[in-house]
C-alpha cells in the first residue's frame, strides 16, 4: 500500500536498518504508512514521494501547466532623452 504514495530509490528495495525504526524490508507492501511517513519526514534519503501521495497525505494539490505561475520579466530599453 505505501508504495502508492512513496517511491523507495537510490537502493535495490531489500532490508534497510533504520535509526528511527530499526531493520525493514522494502520489498514488502504491508509497511504501515505510518511508518514510511515519519521516516520521509526526517528526511530519511531513500523515499520520494509521488504525486497521489502529496495529494492523499498532505493535501497538496499537483501543479499543471495550465495552473503554473509564470513570472513575466518585462524588457526594459534604454532610450536617449531629448530636451
Amino acid at each position: 500500500m505505501w508504495k502508492l504514495y512513496f517511491n523507495f530509490i537510490k537502493l535495490k528495495p531489500g532490508r534497510v536498518i533504520t535509526s528511527q525504526c530499526g531493520d525493514i524490508d522494502f520489498r514488502s507492501d504491508n509497511i504501515s504508512i505510518e511508518t514510511i511517513k515519519k521516516l520521509y519526514e526526517s528526511d530519511f534519503p531513500y523515499l520520494q514521494i509521488t504525486e497521489l501521495g502529496k495529494k492523499e497525505l498532505y493535501g497538496i494539490d499537483p501543479v499543471t501547466e495550465n495552473t503554473a505561475v509564470t513570472k513575466k520579466t518585462k524588457v526594459v530599453r534604454n532610450r536617449k532623452v531629448t530636451s
